[in-house]
């Protein structure tokens, strides 16, 4: 009985939530992606060639994403949004591990992430902190010369309120 009442809530909260998504203007809309200073376009399916290409990350303007991701929205769960978001966002690349793994290295400082962790494997994970915030990446190889990579940004651990400052080396 409370297994189905559970059921029944858990519906009655995403139905709605779902349809009056519906009714608000996409965050994922076009736009542009910026790494460093320089700003670039992300390709994607385009509605009309005329209007440009539709930017799906234009919410994600805290992290670096690469030209040509792809977003895996079986696996992306987003909760908030700015640079207060947090979640988990899934991304299908083009590109190698090496390369992934570089980009991160370099890019996510640049948007005023402090490197936390690192391992490198076969499945590489690197931490970030940014304020209040902790970031995981997960990167992992694809069949196909890909790299998938999640992130995983979630609030950091804090002591009375304040956040705890990642450790030095």
């Amino acid at each position: 009985m409370t297994r189905n009442r559970t059921r029944a809530a858990l519906l009655g909260a995403i139905i709605p939530a779902f349809l009056l998504g519906a009714c608000v203007n996409n965050p994922f809309g076009s736009g542009f992606a910026a790494t460093d200073e320089r700003v670039t376009a992300i390709s994607g399916n385009q509605q009309d060639p005329s209007d440009g290409p539709i930017n799906r990350f234009a919410q994600f303007d805290d992290i670096p994403i690469p030209v040509d991701a792809e977003m895996d929205l079986g696996q992306t769960l987003i909760l908030g949004s700015a640079e207060g978001w947090i979640g988990r966002l899934s991304l299908d690349t083009g590109y190698g591990m090496t390369d992934m793994y570089a980009f991160y290295e370099q890019e996510m400082p640049r948007f005023g992430w402090e490197q936390v962790t690192t391992v490198r494997a076969r499945i590489s994970t690197m931490t970030y902190q940014r304020g209040p915030r902790i970031a995981t990446i997960t990167l992992q190889p694809t069949m196909t010369r890909g790299t998938l990579v999640d992130f995983t940004v979630a609030p950091a651990r804090t002591q009375g309120g304040v956040p705890i400052p990642p450790p030095r080396s």
